[in-house]
This record gives structure tokens, C-alpha cells and sequence, in this order.
């Protein structure tokens, strides 16, 4: 697709790339305005409910919490920042959808548009009646004021506007943050706090408006100055917004009228075909119009990077990243060619190349966005394996064997299932689990380790059933570490969806695991899993255990048997007589144990990361 071009086109095309450049600045900062002034009146709004939500204790006490409200927000400074975030932050809005080229887009995002544009509707009214009212006027502005020209005629209406209002803010700060790897952490509280708040505001509102109607108060005195200014500003007021709206469609029916009686570029997306298109458009908003299967995490707000793709020609005519562009590449250590599809806005023949593409649904009609599970987090994983099972298997029947293996694979699920664990992945004669999924990160190593527990009690119980058919006794090796770690789902039309963790934290489980040949040991656990339990265990042995990749040996403690919680009425001398790993050993066996200090594992393949 490289064609050679005249001097004068080159000198265009710069001209272009440095106009676009300034576009995608201005298009970052400003998304940064957008977001600070939502955040201030997000922060406004919080305030607001929660004075509301006091009024289930009685007018008094909400009045008492509206002087607090008061001296923040009604000070110099907090006029400002609020009125300020009140008028820039719908215009930044309008702005940014205004630079959409495209109008397909997830539910989620329109949700988002529609709610913004409804709001005006009921919170004008509102601001008029209230603030503007009070300072032209001296409008009584305290909640038993208020409460009764609201209840019971604009109770619904005034409802409406809070949860409206909130709704708005729940998205734009789920979008905000849901591409964060700490987001998972508190992503349920989170989720009952956004729904706790609105809930307790309208029963706040209402118990406290019944109140206020009960008050034995003269009636307000409405004059028709007062009904005429009312009106007035108001009309001014919707008028000025959506008259901006207004404006605001006629330039991107213009814009679009232009760009379509211009020239068009050719675009290829490998894999998906070549289009020819007005250029305008970001390479997100392309993949949408003509439905070609992405991800989108953030929604094009450059706060993720799984729109990413492969620049492979035309990326000496792209502007350069702006940015939030910039950062967000350097933090995945992007390589060259590499950018994100939702901050790119080609002027010239591009192809691009998909990274990381999202399958469809069932009808084909729109791309699903990334499941919300797919986060890093704190986990333990626990990978254990039959010890000598080729052996065993050369002296078994093949019905007996797999019978034998049912029977384990039973006992090992129902070990894990009891304790919270997930076991991911079944393979020969071993399996990978995994614990924290729910609950802290301690629990679930604790979890962990009480489940190495009974599996070894279980084998033990599995050769006193099966020892008279059995060859050789079964032993079991089992690997136990807590690290950061992958969990997500992938999927296939063959093999369906299945739930999968990967990372370091698995790779170094399954070599503690091959460790445990070695050391002549049942359980290997990490020092790291150890220590997230918070407690102290009997009959351990410390050990080194090299790990391929990393410089430094990693150190772990060695079960002889099922790891057991030490009693704290043993002091250290008790601890210290506890019997040893070489115990359950042959003498000589015990004397290569404790005289290892490091313990290099076997290269081999590992199936299990």
C-alpha cells in the first residue's frame, strides 16, 4: 500500500499529521477536564444524598448536617470549583461525542449519553428554584422549605433527578476504573455502596418531606416577579443547553456531509478485509461501523490498552501518540508499530492489524467487550502430581488404572471444593487448583495449605483402601505458592468456555512441586504463602529451591506429612524437638535432605502455567 508521493502531498500529509497531533493533545486534556469536573460534581452530589439520607432521623437533623454541607460548598472555593465543573463538564461532553465518527457503540455508552442529555431536563428547574431563587430573592433555601414545595407534587419528578443524576456518575466511574487491576479488590463494596446511597437518599427524602408537611408553618408567599423570573430562567437556562445540542447536530450533520463528498482513504484490516472510507474516524470507530470484532475495555477513553494493534503500513503518516497514548504504551512496553485503535485518526491509506479481538455474539451484529473477570490479583496456587504413576501404570490393568484414577481425581475435588478452591486443569495424574478467588488473600492461602492437608490424609486413606491391589504405595507431591496471578476464561467453538489462571505464581507452584522429589518431601509451600497466612506450622524444614528465570533461590518449607497449624502453648524448644522432615525418612535419606542447600528442579515441561 506504500505509494510514492509528490513533495507538495508529503508537505499536506505533514501539515495534516501536525493538525491531527493537536487534535488527539486537545482530545487528551480535554477527556482530563471531563473527568475532574465530573469527579467535583460527583463529589457534590455524594454530599447531597447524604444529607438526604439523614433525613431518616427527622428534618432537624438534616438541617443540622445542611450547615455543615453549606460552609464546603458554599464558600468561595466551592463555588467555584462547582459551578465551574457544572458548566465545563457538559460542554466537554458534547465535546467528545461530538468527535465521534461513528455512532455505534455498546448499550452501556449510549445509556451513559441519554442520561447525560436528560438530566438538564429536571436540574435546572431545580437549581433555579433553590440557589438562584434564594440569592435574587432570599427564597428560604433549608430543607422544611424546600421538603414542602417538593412533597407531594414533585416528589416523583425530583426523584427521577437523583437516581439520573447518580446513575450518570456510577457509569462514568465504573468506566473509569474497571480497567485497573486493584479494581476487583473492591469492586463488591463498591457495587453496594452506589446502591446504598440513592436507596437511602429517597427514603431519607421521603420520611423527611411527610415530616415537614406535618409542620405547623405559614405558607410561602409566591410574588409575580418571583413566578415571572422563575419561568425566565428556566426557559434561558434549557434553552441554552440544548440549544447547544442543537448546534452541536448540526455540525456533525455538516462535518459529515462534507467528509463524505471528499476523498475517501483505503483502510485494510488483515484478516477482516479492505474498506474504503472519509477519513475522520478513530480505527476503534471503524472496527465498530463495520462490525468487526474488538476490544474496547475502557470504551475508546485510552485508559486501557486492549484496543491495541499492529500498525504494519502507514504509521510514518499517523501523528504522533498524544499523552495518555504515550503513557499507557510505555507502561505494556509496547513495541514499535503498536498503538491504541481508539487514539488513532488516520488521514491517509492505513493497515492495521488486530491484537487482541473479541469474538462475537451469536447473531454477529456486535462485538462483546472483555469479561469484566479477567483481572490480575493475589492468589495461591496449589499444583500437585502422582509420584512414579508411569510405573504404576506398566503394572496395572488399564480398567483398573483408570478406575483408581477416578477414584483420586474424586477425592483430590472434593479436598479442594471444601476448602473454596477452583481446580483449573485436570492432566494425567496431577491437577492445578486455586484459592482466593473469594475472600482476603490470607484466607485463601490458609485454605491452601488445609487442603494440601487432606489430600495427603485422603492418599493415605486411598492406600489403606487399594494397598493389597496396589504394586507400590501412591505418594503425592503438591507445590503451594501466593502470588499475583491472571485469572480469566477463554473460549472455543470446540472446546467451549473454561475458566483459566495463568502467571509466574503457577509456573513457580509447579516447580516446588517437581521440587518435592528431591527434597524427600509431601508439601513444598513457599515462604510467601506462609507468611500470608499469618501463622507458624509444626514439622516443617526450611529449603532453597532454585526457580528457572529468577537469580535468587526461593525459599520454602518442606512437609514430611500433612502440614498441621502449630499449638502456641509449644514454645521454641517444643518447636524446635517436633519431629523432622527426615523422621518419616530412611536415615540416609534424611541426611541428603537437611544438608541441601540448594535445590536446583528438573527442566521439564510444565503443562500447567
Amino acid at each position: 500500500m506504500n505509494r510514492p508521493t509528490a513533495a507538495g502531498t508529503q508537505r499536506t500529509g505533514t501539515a495534516r499529521s501536525g493538525m491531527g497531533a493537536s487534535m488527539d493533545q486537545v482530545s487528551s486534556w480535554s477527556r482530563d477536564i471531563r473527568l475532574i469536573s465530573g469527579l467535583i460534581l460527583l463529589a457534590f452530589a455524594t454530599t447531597h444524598f447524604l444529607n438526604h439520607a439523614v433525613g431518616i432521623l427527622g428534618v432537624g437533623a438534616m438541617e443540622r448536617v445542611q450547615d455543615w454541607r453549606y460552609g464546603l460548598w458554599h464558600s468561595w472555593l466551592g463555588s467555584v470549583l462547582l459551578y465551574g465543573a457544572l458548566v465545563v463538564h457538559p460542554l466537554f461532553a458534547l465535546l467528545r461525542v461530538v468527535q465521534r465518527r461513528t455512532f455505534k457503540m455498546p448499550v452501556r455508552e449510549m445509556l451513559q449519553i441519554a442520561l447525560g442529555l436528560a438530566i438538564p431536563l429536571l436540574l435546572v428547574d431545580h437549581i433555579i428554584s433553590t440557589r438562584v431563587m434564594g440569592i435574587y430573592f432570599g427564597v428560604d433555601e433549608t430543607y422544611h422549605a424546600v421538603l414542602r414545595r417538593l412533597w407531594p407534587d414533585r416528589a416523583v419528578l425530583q426523584s427521577l433527578l437523583l437516581l439520573l443524576v447518580w446513575t450518570h456518575g456510577m457509569i462514568g466511574i465504573h468506566f473509569m476504573l474497571r480497567s485497573r487491576d486493584a479494581y476487583h479488590h473492591w469492586r463488591d463494596p463498591f457495587l453496594l455502596v452506589s446502591i446504598l446511597i440513592p436507596i437511602l437518599a429517597l427514603i431519607g427524602f421521603m420520611v423527611a418531606a411527610r415530616e415537614a408537611e406535618r409542620m405547623a408553618l405559614p405558607p410561602e408567599f409566591v410574588t409575580d416577579a418571583q413566578r415571572m423570573m422563575f419561568d425566565r430562567d428556566v426557559m434561558w437556562g434549557k434553552g441554552g443547553f440544548y440549544g447547544l445540542v442543537c448546534a452541536f447536530v448540526l455540525f456533525v450533520g455538516i462535518r459529515e456531509i462534507r467528509v463524505r463528498t471528499t476523498r475517501q482513504i483505503t483502510v485494510r484490516f488483515v484478516g477482516h478485509g479492505t474498506r474504503r472510507l472519509a477519513p475522520g474516524p478513530t480505527v476503534l470507530e471503524m472496527f465498530r461501523r463495520f462490525g468487526i470484532p474488538h476490544a474496547a475495555l475502557c470504551g475508546g477513553r485510552a485508559r486501557c490498552a486492549t484496543c491495541r494493534v499492529l500498525v504494519m503500513d502507514g504509521n510514518e503518516r499517523l501523528p504522533a501518540p498524544g499523552m495518555n497514548e504515550a503513557r499507557l504504551l510505555r507502561r505494556i512496553s509496547a513495541p514499535e508499530g503498536v498503538r491504541l485503535a481508539c487514539q488513532i485518526r488516520p488521514h491517509d491509506d492505513l493497515q492495521v492489524q488486530i491484537l487482541l479481538a473479541s469474538r462475537l455474539n451469536a447473531t454477529g451484529a456486535r462485538p462483546l467487550q472483555p469479561d469484566d473477570a479477567i483481572n490480575k490479583r493475589g492468589l495461591t496456587v496449589v499444583v500437585a502430581d502422582l509420584r512414579a504413576f508411569s510405573a504404576l501404570s506398566e503394572r496395572q490393568l488399564p480398567r483398573e488404572l483408570i478406575g483408581l484414577l477416578n477414584r483420586f481425581f474424586d477425592e483430590m475435588s472434593q479436598a479442594i471444593t471444601a476448602h473454596d478452591g477452583r481446580i483449573d486443569a485436570f492432566y494425567g495424574d496431577g491437577f492445578m487448583a486455586v484459592f482466593g478467588l473469594e475472600g482476603s488473600q490470607a484466607r485463601g492461602a490458609q485454605a491452601a495449605i488445609n487442603a494440601a492437608a487432606d489430600i495427603v490424609r485422603a492418599v493415605e486413606a486411598l492406600n489403606r483402601e487399594f494397598g493389597a491391589a496396589l504394586p507400590l504405595p501412591l505418594r503425592i507431591g503438591i507445590g503451594i505458592h501466593t502470588g499475583d496471578a491472571i485469572t480469566g476464561a477463554v473460549e472455543n467453538d470446540n472446546l467451549g468456555r473454561r475458566e483459566i489462571t495463568v502467571g509466574e505464581t503457577v509456573m513457580i507452584a509447579s516447580q516446588l512441586e517437581s521440587a518435592t522429589r528431591r527434597v524427600l518431601a509431601d508439601v513444598v509451600v513457599s515462604e510467601d504463602t506462609i507468611r500470608t497466612t499469618g501463622r507458624s506450622y509444626a514439622g516443617t524444614v526450611p529449603l532453597k529451591i532454585a526457580i528457572k528465570g529468577r537469580e535468587k533461590s526461593l525459599t520454602a518449607y518442606g512437609f514430611a506429612s500433612a502440614p498441621e497449624v502449630a499449638r502456641r502453648k509449644r514454645d521454641d524448644a517444643a518447636n524446635a524437638a517436633m519431629p523432622m522432615l527426615a523422621a518419616a525418612k530412611p536415615a540416609d535419606e534424611a541426611t541428603e535432605a537437611v544438608e541441601v542447600a540448594e535445590v536446583a528442579t528438573e527442566p521439564e515441561a510444565t503443562p500447567r502455567d
